[in-house]
């Protein structure tokens, strides 16, 4: 029986991790696949889908499309150029079980085949070795100091100078700052390309640290400091830990290689981690992370976790292994659905045509020089008027700034695309006078409704049906609101994730008062509406156990008038709200359901540390810039070690960027535009 014939692709060609994978999955298909070209093939087989929208639809056309999920999946369900990947790959490989599970929370069918590693090059070597001995003395790495190493790449090719969140060298300065202040002797081991932040953060904590690579400045070194995996393997020998920061990860590819050395190694939850890793070897919070190496520098307690891990590699991430679950796939070949282009009908949120022509059908549907076109269905009031109408007012000023006409909660030929805020809009106004023909719309989905309001589900009935049958894209608020829509049987139509965000003018944090530990430090809390029971009984408890000689505390909003011990103010406009959250240390928040809480983002943009109740998508706007508590009992202890660690805290604190989700929101909106 003939193989079947399948064009891989994917890689980058930089020998950087795509180019691995890619590798890797070749040599994992050996025997069981003919190669071919594209022209060819019966299967297209990527590792990365990026690469698929490169590729010509014609050639795909009776095609069966496999493509890994190389990261987390909710990493790319932010991006509105998935969509596409969306509608044309048949079979998602996902290479962890976190990937697995949010790729099933929001119903998107996936086959587990995970990460594969060489053994061969990564392995451990002997203390004595003198490939070890010689790299210790050329590059004068200190013997009586605890070593830390990371390898990851800390900022993009594009901008050398902005650290790239999503593998946390924030994070990796932090945690060295805190080992440091406490007195150990630590040294950093860096290597790999686009170092640069790190370097120059550390120099400027005054940790010491070791490059392993050529000192380039002001240029891209991807093609100079990417290091041979025999040196990077002779690196995690002679480590006392490896350290693992990203907020986002794949794998990451470093945390196979140091298990694969016999190196320890500590991780935040991301990726690979929990396939891997023993339990006290994931931290949650930087605190934690320096408080396991503290341990570890004094009792060798890491050492147990070595051998564990590392038959988990021998057992699950070899590419004998792999081989084993491709061939399982191949046999199944049938259930996997042919590439038709049939989707792409569907498809409103990004075209494949090229970028003059799609310009070309905007010019002929709308005269050169007239703007574009936005109509906005939303009840505006004026603020303050809660979360999710404070922001469609930002977003609005947003695409105004960027050249846009915005009218609102009317029709009109001139309008190029809809945005329509959930159900709050007059939809009696829009059933009477819409067009019968399909509008382009962009349904904002600010839910899902009941669980956040504990009333009936027929406003979220009444939202589903109108987006099943009028919207062309989705914007969901959290990847917490996605799978919950799902829970409750809904199909949002082509959703992206796209977070709040708030306007940098007004909430920022220049002019804050200083921390300091010597004065009462100062608690707030904030409701742009009514606020729930069970989120008043929350700060009633912090309002009736609170240290009143060591805090204050401040809650701003309807509902508070009966608290005492407490100052309370009622609602206020965003101008004085962002005053009074400038002038406090701390932001509690402790709604329930909420799946984006404009408040949270704006004690954030002003430089608050938050603890907040571990619900909705809280966790997702906070990340290291604050700590979870999921009962009562939790809230003071997890209060003091953010006072305790304060600053570490506030220097983690991210902000979902207004710039970013008005560009989002504005792509969305032109290929919708384009796609009728």
């Amino acid at each position: 029986m003939p193989l079947t014939r399948v064009f891989l692709t994917g890689g980058e060609g930089m020998s950087w991790a795509l180019d691995d994978h890619l590798d890797l999955t070749r040599r994992a298909l050996e025997g069981i696949v003919e190669f071919t070209d594209l022209d060819h093939c019966e299967v297209v087989h990527s590792v990365w889908w990026e690469r698929l929208l490169n590729l010509p639809k014609k050639l795909l056309l009776g095609k069966r499309i496999i493509c890994h999920m190389s990261s987390r999946p909710f990493h790319f369900l932010k991006q509105p150029r998935f969509l596409l990947a969306r509608k044309l790959v048949g079979r998602w490989i996902v290479r962890t079980k976190e990937a697995q599970r949010e790729l099933h929370s929001v119903g998107i069918d996936c086959e587990l085949i995970p990460f594969t590693i060489d053994k061969d090059l990564f392995r451990p070597l002997l203390p004595n070795d003198s490939a070890l001995i010689e790299m210790r003395q050329r590059w004068d790495i200190p013997s009586d100091c605890y070593l830390i190493g990371n390898f990851h790449r800390d900022t993009e090719g594009s901008d050398l100078r902005t650290p790239k969140a999503l593998k946390g060298p924030d994070i990796f300065a932090e945690i060295l700052l805190g080992l440091f202040s406490r007195g150990y002797r630590v040294h950093v081991l860096l290597a790999g390309p686009r170092r640069f932040w790190i370097r120059r953060r550390l120099a400027e904590l005054r940790v010491p640290f070791t490059f392993i690579g050529d000192l380039v400045e002001g240029t891209d070194d991807i093609g100079i400091n990417t290091l041979p995996r025999p040196t990077l393997n002779l690196l995690y020998n002679l480590l006392d830990l490896y350290l693992i920061t990203s907020r986002c990860e794949g794998a990451p590819r470093t945390l196979m290689e140091s298990v694969a050395a016999q190196c320890k190694v500590i991780s935040t939850r991301v990726g690979l981690a929990e396939d891997i890793l023993e339990p006290a070897c994931i931290y949650s919070s930087p605190p934690e992370a320096v408080n396991i190496i503290e341990r570890d520098i004094h009792t060798n307690s890491l050492e147990a976790t070595i051998e564990p891990q590392f038959h988990r590699i021998l057992n699950n991430h070899t590419t004998d292994i792999s081989h084993l679950h491709f061939r399982r796939l191949y046999e199944r070949l049938e259930s996997i659905p042919v590439y038709t282009g049939e989707k792409d009908k569907q498809v409103h949120a990004h075209s494949l045509l090229p970028f003059t022509f799609r310009l070309f059908k905007r010019i002929v549907k709308r005269p050169i020089g007239s703007p574009f076109t936005v109509g906005i269905w939303h009840e505006f009031y004026n603020p303050p008027n809660g979360g999710g109408n404070q922001f469609m007012i930002t977003l609005s000023r947003a695409l105004q700034q960027r050249g846009v006409r915005v009218v609102e909660n009317r029709f009109g030929s001139p309008i190029d695309a809809y945005i329509f805020n959930s159900v709050h809009f007059d939809i009696e106004k829009f059933r009477q006078s819409h067009q019968k023909r399909r509008l382009k719309i962009l349904h904002r989905i600010n839910g899902p409704i009941y669980p956040y309001r504990g009333s009936s589900p027929d406003l979220d009935h009444l939202c589903f049906e109108f987006n099943m049958e009028f919207a062309s894209a989705t914007v969901l608020l959290s990847a917490w609101s996605y799978q919950r829509i799902v829970e409750m049987g809904y199909e949002p139509v082509n959703p992206v994730i796209i977070h709040n965000a708030v306007d940098p003018v007004i909430f920022h944090p220049r002019g804050r008062i200083p921390f300091d530990r010597k004065r009462k430090i100062r608690l707030i809390s904030t409701m742009g509406t009514d606020c729930p029971r069970k989120e008043w009984t929350v700060y009633k408890w912090i309002n009736d156990h609170l240290d009143l000689n060591r805090f204050e505390y401040t809650l701003v909003g309807r509902g508070f008038e009966r608290f005492n011990h407490v100052r309370h103010f009622p609602p206020v406009p965003s101008e004085q709200l962002a005053d009074f959250l400038r002038q406090h240390d701390i932001y509690i928040i402790a709604s329930q359901n909420d799946p984006c809480s404009i408040e949270l983002i704006e004690a954030l943009a002003c430089g608050l540390p938050v603890l907040y109740l571990n619900d909705g998508g809280h966790s997702e706007l906070v990340g290291y810039g604050g700590l979870p508590f999921k009962n009562m009992d939790e809230i003071l202890p997890k209060l003091e070690t953010l006072v305790e660690n304060y600053k570490m805290f506030q220097n983690l604190i991210l902000v979902p960027s207004l710039d970013d989700a008005a560009k989002k929101y504005l792509t969305l909106l032109q290929e919708v535009a384009d796609s009728l």
